[in-house]
C-alpha cells in the first residue's frame, strides 16, 4: 500500500531542487549526526584534541628548526582538519547563517562526516596521527596517550552506534526484498518520496515493531539513504530504489 503524499507529513510534488539552497540552512541540523548534546560535546572534544595537537606540533617543529617536510605536512594536516572539525562540531544551538553555509560546504566535500561509521573510522585514523605527533616525536608522552585513548574510544563508540543502526536498517531491507515488494508498493505515483513519518510507518508495517528506530535514528537513516549531504527530510524514489537493490549492507 502506497503512502499518500498529503498525509503523515508527506509532500506530494515538492522536490528538493525547488527548495534550492534555502532548504540547506533550515535542515542543516539534520545534515550532521550530532543531534544529541552528548554526541555534540564528544565530537567537539575530539575536534579540540586534533586542533590542539596540530597547532602545538607545528609550533614545536618550527622552534626546533629541523627540516622534516613529511613530518611538517602530517602536523599541518592535523591543524587544518582540526580547524574544520571545530567548525562542524562547535556546540552552539543557533549558529550564525555564515557558519551554517560554511558547515554545508564542509559536509558537501566530507560526506563521511554525516555517517557514524565514517566518523568512527575517521577518529581512529586521527588517533594514529595524534599518537605519532605527541608520542613518537617526543612532544608529550602523557598527552599522547590520553588524547589517543580518547580518540580511539570515540571512534569505537561511533562505529558501534553506526553498526547497530546499519544492521537494523539491513533487516528492514531484507524483509522488504524477501516479501517481493518494490518501491511502487510504498510510494504513490504523485509522490517524490517518503517523509520521515511515512518511512517510520513503512518500517512498522514491514517489521510489526513500533520501536525499531528512535526518532533520532530515523534522521540518521535518512542521512545515510540520501545521495547528497542536504537532508530535506525525505527519502526520494531513486534513493529508495537504490536501497532496495541487492547488495552489501548500507552503512549509517
Amino acid at each position: 500500500m502506497a503512502f499518500r503524499g498529503d498525509i503523515q507529513g508527506g509532500q506530494p510534488t515538492t522536490g528538493f531542487l525547488e527548495g534550492g539552497l534555502a532548504n540547506l540552512a533550515g535542515s542543516q541540523h539534520l545534515a550532521g549526526i550530532e543531534k544529541t548534546l552528548r554526541w555534540k560535546w564528544l565530537f567537539f572534544g575530539g575536534a579540540l584534541i586534533v586542533f590542539v595537537t596540530g597547532i602545538s606540533s607545528v609550533i614545536f617543529r618550527f622552534v626546533k628548526f629541523e627540516w622534516q617536510p613529511a613530518t611538517l605536512t602530517t602536523q599541518a594536516f592535523l591543524l587544518v582538519f582540526g580547524s574544520l572539525m571545530m567548525v562542524l562540531d562547535f556546540p552552539i544551538p543557533h549558529p550564525h547563517k555564515q557558519l551554517v553555509v560554511l558547515r554545508d560546504h564542509c559536509y558537501k566535500f566530507m560526506l563521511f562526516m554525516t555517517r557514524f561509521m565514517g566518523r568512527g573510522l575517521w577518529y581512529l585514523f586521527l588517533g594514529t596521527l595524534v599518537f605519532q605527533a605527541l608520542w613518537d616525536y617526543g612532544l608529550n608522552w602523557f598527552f599522547g596517550f590520553v588524547f589517543t585513548f580518547y580518540l580511539v574510544l570515540l571512534g569505537v563508540g561511533a562505529l558501534f552506534k553506526g553498526w547497530r543502526i546499519s544492521t537494523k536498517l539491513h533487516q528492514v531491507r531484507e524483509m522488504i526484498v524477501n516479501s517481493g515488494r518494490e518501491t511502487g508498493h510504498f510510494i504513490g505515483r504523485e509522490q517524490n518520496g517518503l517523509s520521515k513519518e511515512q518511512f517510520r510507518a513503512l518500517v512498522e508495517q514491514v517489521t510489526n515493531q513500533n520501536d525499531m528506530f528512535t526518532n533520532d535514528e530515523l534522521d540518521y537513516v535518512i542521512n545515510a539513504l540520501s545521495f547528497t549531504p542536504y537532508n530535506d527530510g525525505q527519502v526520494s524514489v531513486e534513493e529508495c530504489e537504490y536501497w532496495l537493490q541487492h547488495g552489501s549492507m548500507l552503512l549509517v
